[in-house]
Parts: structure tokens; C-alpha cells; sequence
């Protein structure tokens, strides 16, 4: 009985013990053509009502701040850095993440991570909530579409759990009556390059004509790009212009395209590019093939089978500047998006614009057309704003 007793004792003691110490451990995320390792220690794995009120959201974020949070957060971070990810793309890991590590029927405690993580990261939060659900909100400088908003002492929050839901509700959110880190840095939804993933090559065959020439291009097009800004919030329109190409786009376009133009002037260069975006890719408005406005960047024009005139002039954009890097103003018709081209010589009906005169160099159409210089046909007596300019 004694030693039966004594075993018992060392058991419980032991598993207390055990209980106490908690485990460095690990979860495998997919995070688009990756596969990833993410540690975490156990202890950051809190007991929290499906339906928590307010006190205990709270004392959920102070006592996680007690634990080792940091393995995960620090493991975010490198990756963030290893893959060069944008502010987005690194709360998307950690969605993914924090998911993998707590389970997707726990929504509650997923949110409330997510807030915990982002605020500790330096992020200026807040947490809303109605009828059970929690709503994380984020400082943003930057211009946003279609996503729900709230202000408070003239900053602007977005919803980043709502991005993901696609949810809009009219009904009034109450906000969580506790903020972190009030002075804390603004979310950047802006994307100034594609992450260094591993690629996702397809290869795809485009061709178009030029002075009688048929040009022919095998490019290694990235899955990556498309399935980024497939789930990526609306965001100011002429930031799609400033994604440059991916690097294997790169890698396989840009030296032919070098080739194309080496030797003609730089009026002979434009129409070159576009002949190459009116007549390589097939026209179709977003709603008649995605079923809603869909914004895309250059390398997604030789994903999808369609695309539309801000899709071409996103993709002509990066044409010029990986080619001839002319200053470039965008130009906003009532219902229709295009380029122009500062140039000395004279070509057509000029834009003035700072000194300088513009020409515009609509990259969607007519198909099968190289005329530059001329106002889109239909659109000579239309009003229009320069909604973007670019040395």
C-alpha cells in the first residue's frame, strides 16, 4: 500500500509538473505554393468561452500575454521577412496559423489570437463584437474598397475579419472597452512587390502581330500572383499599377521583350506594346466573367483567359516601364481606364499635364491595332480625370 502510494503521489506531482511545463510544438501551414513549419509553445492554448462577454476577452489578451507568445510571433516575423510579405500577407500567415494551431471551431479564439498577435507585433488594434462573433479591426492609412470601416480620433480602422468574410452588416458593432496599443503603427494593405515564394509555373504560349511580324512568346506565368489577389481586399486602383512582375514573369518576359524593341524608336516602342496588350489577350468586362469587379496586376493578365482596359493598363504600365520609362499619367474616362505617355514628339491630340504634353496609348483596343496618340473612339468629347501620375 505504501509503495502504491508513493507511485500515485509521484504521478500526480509529475503530471502537475508536466502540466506547468508546457511544450515547444508545431503546426504544418499551406500558405499558397509553400509548405511551412510554424512553432508555438502549448501554453498560448487558453480556455476561453465559445461566447465570451467583454471581461473575459480581455482577461483572454491579458493572460496570453503571460505566456510564450513570442515563439509564434517570432516565428511570423522571420517568415514575414524570409518571404518578404507585405502587412496582409503576413496576418494571412498568421490566420492560417493560428487556425491550424487552435482548430476552425473556435472562432472566438482565433479572432481573439489574431487581435493579441497583431497588437504585440505593433499594430494599433481594436476588437468589436456582435451576437457572438468578434470583428478585428486595424489602423490604415491606406485606401481601401468594399471593406467595413470605422473612425475613431481621425484614424481609420479596417475590418480584417470582414475582408475575409466578405461581410457587410448596417447593425452597430460594440467596441471592446480596452485598446492595447493606441499609439501603435499603421496596417499596410498596399503590395509594392509579389512575395519570394517557390514558383507555381505554368507555361503559356502568347503571340500577336506588329508591322507585319508575328511575335511569339512561352512564358512561365506564376499561380502565385493569381491566387494572392484572389482573396486580396480592394485597394486605391492605382495601386495595381505599382506591383512590378513576378520574378519568374520576369525572367522569361522581360528578355524577349528587349529583343522586340531593340532598335526602334520610341514611338515604334509603344505601338509594339500595344499591339502586344490589345491583340495577345481576349476582352471581357469582370462582371461578365468573374461576376464582380475584379482589379488586377499585371502578371494576372496572362493567368485568366479575360481581362479588361484596367487590367491592360496595369500591364501596360509595367510594359513602359520595364522598357522605356516615360513618365505616364492615368486617365479616367466615365467608363473607361487608359494610359498616356509624355513624349516630345508630337503624335496626336495631346494631353497637357505639368508641362509636359501626354499622349494617350490605350492598351485595349481596337484588336489588331497599333495607332497611338488618338483619343479611345467614342470618347474624344467625354470628360475625364487624371487620377494618377508617374515620373
Amino acid at each position: 500500500m505504501k509503495i502504491a502510494g508513493w507511485l500515485c503521489l509521484l504521478f500526480l506531482v509529475f503530471h502537475k509538473t508536466a502540466l506547468s511545463h508546457p511544450q515547444l510544438s508545431s503546426v504544418q501551414v499551406k500558405f499558397f505554393s509553400e509548405q511551412l513549419s510554424i512553432s508555438y509553445n502549448t501554453d498560448i492554448l487558453l480556455d476561453l468561452a465559445r461566447y465570451p462577454q467583454e471581461r473575459e476577452m480581455v482577461a483572454f489578451f491579458k493572460t496570453l500575454e503571460h505566456t510564450d507568445y513570442t515563439t509564434l510571433l517570432s516565428d511570423l516575423l522571420q517568415k514575414q521577412e524570409q518571404f518578404q510579405l507585405n502587412d496582409w500577407l503576413f496576418y494571412d500567415l498568421m490566420k492560417r496559423s493560428v487556425r491550424s494551431i487552435i482548430g476552425n471551431d473556435h472562432a472566438a479564439k482565433v479572432e481573439l489570437t489574431c487581435w493579441f498577435l497583431l497588437s504585440k507585433a505593433g499594430f494599433d488594434t481594436r476588437l468589436t463584437y456582435l451576437n457572438g462573433q468578434q470583428f478585428v479591426y486595424v489602423y490604415t492609412r491606406d485606401e481601401l474598397f468594399e471593406v467595413p470601416m470605422i473612425t475613431e480620433n481621425g484614424r481609420n480602422y479596417a475590418n480584417l475579419t470582414g475582408i475575409e468574410q466578405k461581410k457587410k452588416t448596417n447593425e452597430a458593432l460594440y467596441m471592446l472597452n480596452f485598446v492595447p496599443n493606441e499609439n501603435g503603427k499603421a496596417f499596410g494593405f498596399y503590395l509594392q512587390k509579389l512575395p519570394h515564394l517557390k514558383p507555381d509555373i505554368e507555361k503559356k504560349k502568347f503571340s500577336f502581330r506588329y508591322k507585319d511580324h508575328l511575335y511569339e512568346a512561352l512564358l512561365d506565368v506564376d499561380k502565385n500572383a493569381a491566387d494572392i489577389m484572389q482573396q486580396y481586399p480592394f485597394i486605391d486602383e492605382k495601386q495595381y499599377l505599382q506591383v512590378p512582375f513576378s520574378d519568374a514573369l520576369a525572367g522569361s518576359l522581360l528578355p524577349q521583350l528587349q529583343k522586340w524593341v531593340a532598335g526602334l524608336s520610341k514611338v515604334e516602342t509603344l505601338e509594339l506594346l500595344v499591339a502586344f496588350t490589345r491583340s495577345s489577350f481576349q476582352y471581357r468586362e469582370d462582371k461578365d466573367y468573374f461576376g464582380y469587379s475584379k482589379p488586377m496586376i499585371a502578371d494576372e493578365v496572362f493567368h485568366y483567359p479575360y481581362s479588361d482596359c484596367e487590367d491592360r493598363s496595369a500591364l501596360f504600365y509595367r510594359l513602359v516601364k520595364a522598357t522605356l520609362d516615360l513618365p505616364m499619367i492615368i486617365v479616367a474616362f466615365p467608363d473607361h481606364l487608359t494610359i498616356a505617355v509624355a513624349l516630345d514628339e508630337e503624335i496626336g491630340d495631346p494631353i497637357p499635364y505639368h508641362g509636359r504634353n501626354y499622349y494617350i496609348c490605350d492598351p485595349t483596343g481596337p484588336v489588331n491595332s497599333t495607332d497611338i496618340g488618338g483619343f479611345p473612339a467614342g470618347y474624344r468629347n467625354s470628360g475625364f480625370e487624371i487620377i494618377g501620375a508617374y515620373k
